[in-house]
């Protein structure tokens, strides 16, 4: 069972929500052609706010929401119904499953759905599983933070914003009090409140433009934007007038933990529109403050600093990290040769100290009872106590800029009454960690990520108002927002074609209980109960449960990178809670946003292309391979390009000529070169076969269609007339090997060379260990270099060319190389192999060893191709009316000790001496 998110449906898609999708489908296709059968089904997404949003816009009349679609390709005429967000599920849903179709895409479209409250099937089976998570006590209500929109007063959801702001939500923060000597307080947000005893300063920007303000009864000097999450955060706020950072320089102010006396500095990293504006500065932990201070101690007047303010600064360690120094930010900046506050490295250097301090890091002699106390248990017990004591303040905020779609900049908001779900719970978390480690990952490297995000996930506003969706059971109020009723829906897909099909089956969707899906996807309750409050036969429901139980769990997921944070960490947590072990998610592929040409996808930037576009231009097998091309999994960038694209159509096209004119055709004696095409093919096989199960389409096809066309042309140059069957072998194989990709084209190969029934549902080739030679395929592999060396060696040449001698390397040469390579494999580093050998050689020849070592250090690759002395001089010798063939020369084979010639004892193993007669004058 393979699945993709399913798509919002508010566009028609583009080449970016493809290639992660045709990922999904290289992998269907593929798994089908091993032998399984394959589920892949497809939804659409059309829960939450910007569809509402969009149509309001419509009804308004507003020239860019309309603008936006008619460069969709929505006719002029029929702009109006947009007015009506139901049209737009309707009519985008269609235009997504027209287009997949126009790509090849082998979806089982019985079992085709759409989300929100128009699916009574669908929002039965989403009250189900919200009823599940309630009975765990895994949903609760009260007072929450969240994303708010202050223009359109609403929650924002991931689907409510522009992509690049997905995944980002609330964190809790802490405001920590510095009170200054005019009597002002100075609020300094940070993330880090353990490390308050290092502080050596407080960091403002001289261009900004502060508020004065009366919160809670004190007078703050902070940010405009952190009133407003102050005051929808419950704390009252009335302000005063403004200020100006340059204004506040040079004031002192005080430690609350210590009564330290502090300089305000001013910083050009400060962000005055992040937090407060406002930052307290710990040079020892802080790669972005000890810049910031070396820089302002440089030149004091320059920055309009008092030098008598700074001249005593210096960085105070206060955690410590077992082999590490005591100011690990120093460490890090000056070994990183960081010279301005503005270096973008400063952000890699913070996260990387942050994790090793929070995770390894203790708390120092400063921190009294707490001294050793690791620092993840002993933040939030520092934390506590300054909260307590009335000098720090618990705000939740955003940890950097996120606008609502409707361009509005959103902060976070306390909702009282809110619904949320408790992914703060210890044993939720507990079962999500476990699900994690029982996984697979593609790439592996993400499970730490996964890991991670839920240690760090905290509760989650699950309902919101005004949106479309599926009402809470018993609060209908609220709709379950976006992300929370898209967690298990891949559960839904294994019985979608009875309950999406509801009149041929019988079925009743208002009389869809929870007890249906308890039995149907849980094994409880009885049967025959069910059948009689929901009035579907007893057999179905039974049909229905053995479908259920035949495909899940789901066994490959694939999404772009941005899910990782919401949706994916929500798809594991609520399988967890919700099924039984046997039925929790078994993989999840991740891969980056697709670039166009290197560059980030936008209409403005006019790179954008649709996928009904690209068809139209290169056609379905051609955009795929490109897509394919674009990247591996991982959280690299893929880049789609178009010439690749329009290269692809040239290419399926060749092949698909060769194929058809040359199946049947060749000889039928076999030659020493059949043997080594036959090994490459079957070399080939395996390692595409290891690539596509490790979902990197990219590198299979790399190989499987390109090099093995690559070697297949060198076989033909060295064979001159192919071997029939192995020809046919070929053919065969390359052509499954293509399939997964480019279905189209393969099946009308398929069925022009005779074959019957489609590709697509043929074996997939397996690879015949017995018949891969490596040491042919080393020996050829020295074939094609000495050739090359000689035409190199041609290009250099004074005079007419009239013979070349290869030259075989004395056997003692090859003795010392198989030394090489047994020091290396014993856990030498090649230097050291390299001098292992040297030593175990008799004096009289070591200094004659000096080339061969040089040359080997040089190229390491000759250890792989050096196959024997016996085995390279066959495969030359073998190979020499070819390469006279290739050279328009004779070319004749020699042993450096029998040539006489001066140049005979460069000889190496794997790299024989090239020596070119030319003719005299």
């Amino acid at each position: 069972m393979a699945t993709f998110p399913f798509p919002y449906v508010n566009a028609p898609p583009h080449i970016g929500s493809i290639f992660t999708l045709l990922r999904v489908e290289f992998m269907s296709r593929y798994m089908r052609m091993k032998g399984y059968n394959v589920l892949f089904a497809q939804g659409w997404h059309a829960t939450g706010g910007p569809i509402v949003s969009a149509a309001l816009r419509v009804r308004e009349g507003d020239p860019k929401q309309i603008s936006n679609l008619l460069s969709m390709g929505v006719p002029k005429d029929e702009i109006p119904r947009f007015g009506d967000p139901e049209h737009w599920v309707r009519y985008f849903s269609a235009k997504w499953r027209e287009d997949l179709r126009r790509l090849g895409i082998s979806v089982d479209w019985r079992r085709e759905f759409y989300t929100t409250r128009l699916n009574p099937s669908y929002s039965a089976f989403v009250r189900w599983q919200y009823i599940k998570l309630r009975e765990r006590g895994l949903v609760a209500k009260g007072a929450h933070p969240v994303v708010w929109c202050p223009k359109e007063q609403k929650v924002v959801g991931d689907h409510d914003r522009p992509d690049e702001y997905v995944g980002i939500g609330p964190e809790e923060a802490f405001v920590i009090k510095f009170r200054g000597e005019d009597g002002l307080i100075y609020p300094c947000l940070t993330y880090r409140p353990e490390t308050l005893l290092g502080v050596t300063n407080i960091w403002v920007r001289m261009d900004a433009e502060y508020a004065v303000a009366i919160v809670d009864g004190e007078t703050w000097v902070t940010s405009r934007y952190s009133l407003d999450e102050l005051r929808d955060q419950g704390h009252a706020v009335e302000v005063q007038g403004h200020v100006r950072g340059s204004d506040l320089v040079n004031r002192i102010v005080v430690n609350p933990a210590n009564g330290d006396r502090v300089p305000v500095l001013p910083a050009e990293f400060v962000d005055p529109d992040l937090g407060t504006g406002i930052v307290m500065s710990v040079p020892a932990h802080a790669p972005y403050d000890y810049a910031a201070l070396r820089d302002v101690k440089s030149d004091p007047g320059r920055h309009g600093v008092n030098p008598s303010l700074v001249e005593g600064l210096v960085p105070r360690g206060i955690i410590r990290v077992e082999g590490r120094g005591a100011a690990p930010a120093v460490e890090a900046v000056e070994g990183a040769d960081i010279s301005r506050q503005d270096d973008p490295r400063l952000e890699h250097l913070t996260k990387e100290i942050y994790s090793l301090e929070y995770y390894e890091g203790r708390l120092g002699d400063a921190f009294g009872d707490l001294s050793g106390v690791s620092v993840r248990d002993g933040k939030a017990k520092f934390a506590d106590r300054l909260v307590k004591s009335g000098v720090a303040l618990r705000l939740h905020t955003l940890p950097q800029r996120v606008y609502c779609r409707c361009g509005a900049r959103t902060h976070v908001k306390i909702v009282d009454d809110q619904w949320f779900l408790r992914y703060s719970d210890p044993g939720w978390k507990s079962l999500a960690h476990e699900c994690v480690d029982s996984m697979k990952f593609y790439p592996e490297d993400v499970r730490r990520i996964f890991h991670g995000q839920i240690d760090w996930l905290q509760d989650w506003a699950c309902a919101h108002k005004g949106e479309l969706g599926t009402p809470l059971p018993w609060d209908e109020d609220w709709m379950v927002e976006s992300l929370s009723d898209s967690t298990v829906y891949m559960a839904y897909y294994t019985i979608a074609k009875y309950l999406q099909h509801t009149d041929s089956y019988g079925i009743d969707p208002s009389r869809l209980t929870p007890e249906f899906f308890d039995y149907v996807l849980l094994g409880k309750g009885d049967p025959s109960s069910v059948a009689g409050s929901t009035g579907i036969r007893e057999e179905l429901i039974r049909s229905m449960r053995s479908e259920f139980l035949y495909w899940y769990p789901v066994d490959f997921r694939n999404s772009g990178k941005d899910l990782m944070y919401n949706h994916l960490v929500f798809f594991i947590y609520h399988h967890a809670a919700i099924f039984p072990r046997e039925h929790w998610p078994r993989g999840i592929g991740i891969n980056g946003w697709v670039l166009v040409e290197g560059r980030k996808m936008s209409k403005t930037a006019g790179n954008f292309i649709l996928a009904r576009d690209a068809v139209a231009r290169w056609g379905a097998d051609a955009t795929r391979v490109a897509e394919a091309l674009a990247g591996d999994p991982g959280l690299e960038d893929p880049s789609f390009d178009a010439k690749v694209a329009a290269n692809a159509v040239d290419e399926l096209y060749a092949w698909h000529e060769f194929a058809v004119n040359n199946y049947g055709r060749g000889r039928d004696s076999r030659l020493k070169v059949d043997d080594w095409f036959e090994s490459v093919l079957n070399r080939t096989l395996a390692e595409v076969d290891s690539l596509m199960s490790a979902t990197k389409f990219r590198s299979a096809l790399v190989l499987g269609f390109y090099e093995l066309q690559n070697r297949f042309r060198w076989y033909l140059r060295r064979s001159g007339t192919p071997n029939r069957d192995l020809m046919a072998r070929f053919i065969e194989v390359q052509t499954l090997l293509l399939a997964p990709f480019a279905p189209h084209v393969a099946e009308e190969i398929w069925s022009a060379i005779g074959k019957d029934g489609l590709i697509s549902l043929s074996a997939w080739p397996e690879p015949d260990p017995s018949r891969v030679r490596p040491e042919l395929e080393a020996a050829e592999e020295l074939v094609m270099r000495t050739l090359d060396d000689v035409r190199h060696v041609l290009s250099l040449v004074k005079g007419k060319p009239v013979r070349v001698r290869i030259v075989v390397a004395d056997p003692w040469k090859y003795s010392f190389v198989d030394s090489i390579r047994g020091a290396l494999s014993s856990g030498n580093k090649l230097g050291d192999a390299i001098n292992s050998a040297v030593r175990s050689l008799e004096p009289g020849i070591r200094g004659r060893a000096a080339p061969i070592a040089a040359a080997i250090s040089r190229d390491p690759g000759l250890l792989a191709i050096s196959v024997g002395r016996d085995l390279e001089r066959r495969a030359l010798e073998e190979a020499l009316e070819f390469m006279s063939s290739e050279l328009k020369l004779p070319v004749v084979l020699e042993d450096e000790q029998s040539s006489g010639h001066g140049k005979a004892s460069q000889a190496v193993p794997a790299r024989p001496a090239i020596i070119v007669d030319v003719e005299q004058v």
